[in-house]
Parts: structure tokens; C-alpha cells; sequence
């Protein structure tokens, strides 16, 4: 096996592992028996068990961020009624989501002790928040916003996805249906245009 395979093989078996016993339960020794490499392959390619078990909790991180902002809409709508169209899919798509959000969290709680792999999450969030604020932007409402209020309904949104995704996870039957979001937003776009809600003329 080549080092671009070894390496891949090696990330594979972290992300698998990790995602089935924690970040605490996969070891070189493990590591190299699901990857089938070597012991030294950790070390080889990514310095140590640690840097390689952070990759793998950053990938998961990564998808979870692609999952809930790619989804579908109409980017000509306004910011709530980007967020009506995304209530939807967004909890519909929770219960296969939510192994990703498992290793989100075991991302988070070591990157306390792990500063590399905190400054990669930190990272991915600003460029999470980046792309909403394009999207939010790409709006004929949105690009009328100031900036810092653009920011803001990009944060909301980030912190809806993971706020729900950690409802889900410790009480699923409370959580809104995603017809109920997103009706709960739909009255509010339109609140908002008929002026009750003059903060929010977004």
C-alpha cells in the first residue's frame, strides 16, 4: 500500500473507530489492524495517534457543516424565509445527521485540550458563517442589511442547527417538527412585512 493509500486507509479506520468507541477507545494498535497498516504508519503520516484522531473528528465536523448548509433554497428569498426553507430538511435530516453530531461534540469537548485541532473548529465555524453570510447576502433583502446584522442572522442560523441536533440527541420529542419551524418562521417573514415586527425587517 502507497503512502497516499496508507494514509487515506489510516483516516478511514480513525473516523470509524472514533465514530464506534470515542476518541478514547481506538489506539495505534487498533488503529493499524482496521487500516491495515503498520504501528509506525500513525506516527509516519501524522505524527502522532492524537493529530490523527483530531483529522478524523475535523472530517466529521466538515460534513456536518456541508450537510446543513448546502441544502437546497431559493437564494433570491429573504433571511427568514431562507431559514422556512431550511426548517425542514434541517430536522428531517437529524436522525442520519446526528453520528456526525455525536463526533461534533467529541470534537469540541477535546479540543480543550488538544489547541491545533480547536483552531481548526474555529476555523471551519468562520468559514461556516462565511458562506451563510454569502448566501443571507445573495438576497435582494439580505444585501440591503448592514454587514454585522448579516453576521448575526449567520450565527443564528449555525447555532439552530447544532441547538436542535443537541435536543434531538437528549430529547427527541421535544423538538419542533420541521413543518412547525418552518411555519413558525413563515409567520414571522410576514409579520415582519406587514411591519408588527419592526425588529425584524429582514
Amino acid at each position: 500500500m502507497n503512502s497516499p493509500e496508507t494514509k487515506t486507509a489510516l483516516l478511514q479506520a480513525a473516523k470509524r473507530l472514533v465514530l464506534e468507541r470515542g476518541y478514547a477507545g481506538a489506539s495505534v494498535r487498533e488503529l493499524a489492524s482496521a487500516s491495515g497498516t503498520n504501528l509506525g504508519a500513525v506516527n509516519y503520516h501524522f505524527g502522532s495517534r492524537e493529530n490523527l484522531l483530531n483529522q478524523a473528528i475535523l472530517e466529521f465536523f466538515l460534513e456536518w457543516g456541508e450537510r446543513v448548509g448546502e441544502l437546497d433554497v431559493d437564494p433570491t428569498s429573504g433571511p427568514l424565509e431562507q431559514l422556512a426553507a431550511r426548517a425542514r430538511p434541517m430536522i428531517d435530516g437529524i436522525p442520519e445527521a446526528q453520528p456526525l453530531f455525536v463526533m461534533f461534540l467529541e470534537g469540541v469537548l477535546q479540543s480543550r485540550h488538544a489547541p491545533e485541532l480547536r483552531e481548526q473548529l474555529a476555523a471551519h465555524y468562520a468559514e461556516q458563517r462565511r458562506r451563510a453570510c454569502e448566501r443571507i447576502a445573495a438576497s435582494p433583502v439580505g444585501s440591503a442589511l448592514p454587514a454585522r446584522t448579516v453576521e448575526i442572522v449567520a450565527s443564528y442560523m449555525l447555532a439552530l442547527a447544532d441547538g436542535m441536533q443537541l435536543q434531538a440527541l437528549l430529547e427527541p420529542q421535544a423538538i419542533p417538527t420541521g413543518e412547525e419551524l418552518a411555519t413558525f418562521y413563515e409567520g414571522l417573514a410576514a409579520a415582519a412585512r406587514a411591519g408588527a415586527l419592526p425588529g425584524l425587517q429582514v
